[in-house]
């Protein structure tokens, strides 16, 4: 069942990261053409070192950087199989049979659409699988760096909303493809390590646009504005304007109060009045029955946690 998935992975100056990547998801049976990876302008070497160790990968160089939305949109459009799974540089699925499995859940139904691996964000290795329960969820949404994307989602659905330029993707192609009939699942014992120090993650230098740092700062524009942007997109009338005045307040505890982020803060709202003509114009709400089906359901992008 493992040849029905491709792999798809946009990497930029990781190039220690991606090699631990590519060496495990080899050793649990991928081969080397169902990896498609775009090098998104790194200046390390990355993509003659992937050429020279492993000929038969399918890469490509971007000279200038396009960001990861418009490279996974392009790889998914590149790869033809079933089933594309998609990770990070820096993260992996334990073995094959945790793929297998996770296919087998999708084509269980038709309307499986998109599966999540659980995120374990650490450097430690994850739980052993039998110390997981295997819980199987509906999901409000999935995460980058684990998850697998029937063909047929997205021959209906397309590329990623690129105007997003960072964060929230994700959960704008789940919303997308459950107005279609299509589900986000998981199990709870089916995950991916993302082999991440979130300590230092959570130190990273704040900058309001550092073109390749993505800098605190930076991600919290973006992850304020876009969370917004979802919210006018997708939510009911009335509903979509409680939260939306919530998400303001959220914003402003986060980055004003507690981060000192002021023009960030500022930067951030900016953002999200200039898009309003364009939620408008691309509105696409879900009836209140499908939206309090869909907000029911829990959201475990936040990694380890379950239900949270």
């Amino acid at each position: 069942m493992i040849h029905k998935v491709d792999i798809i992975i946009t990497t930029k100056n990781r190039l220690a990261d991606l090699l631990i990547t590519i060496d495990h998801m080899l050793s649990i049976g991928f081969t080397q053409g169902q990896f498609f990876i775009i090098d998104d302008g790194s200046t390390d070497e990355t993509f003659a070192k992937i050429r020279s160790s492993w000929p038969a990968i399918n890469i490509r160089r971007n000279e200038v950087s396009r960001g990861l939305m418009t490279n996974r949109s392009d790889m998914m459009e590149w790869s033809k199989n079933e089933y594309i799974l998609s990770i990070d540089d820096d993260s992996h699925i334990r073995t094959k049979e945790d793929v297998e499995e996770a296919v087998a859940i999708m084509e269980s139904r038709k309307e499986y659409g998109i599966f999540h691996f659980r995120v374990f964000n650490q450097l430690a290795p994850p739980p052993p699988k039998n110390e997981l329960s295997n819980t199987f969820r509906f999901l409000r949404g999935y995460i980058g760096c684990g998850h697998i994307i029937k063909r047929e989602v997205i021959q209906k659905l397309g590329r990623y909303r690129e105007e997003l330029v960072f964060y929230c993707e994700e959960i704008d192609y789940s919303l997308r493809a459950y107005k279609l009939g299509y589900y986000t699942v998981s199990q709870d014992n089916l995950i991916v390590h993302h082999r991440i120090d979130m300590q230092q993650r959570e130190q990273q230098k704040s900058t309001v646009n550092a073109k390749g740092i993505y800098g605190r700062e930076w991600r919290n524009i973006h992850l304020y504005a876009n969370n917004l942007i979802i919210t006018a997109l997708y939510y009911p009338f009335g509903i979509g304007f409680v939260f939306i005045c919530y998400r303001m307040l959220l914003a402003f505890y986060k980055m004003v109060l507690k981060e000192k982020q002021l023009a960030g803060f500022f930067r951030m709202l900016k953002r999200f009045f200039v898009f309003i003509p364009y939620s408008f114009k691309h509105s696409n709400k879900l009836s209140y029955k499908l939206f309090f089906r869909w907000f029911a359901y829990p959201d475990m992008t936040d990694g380890n946690s379950v239900g949270k």
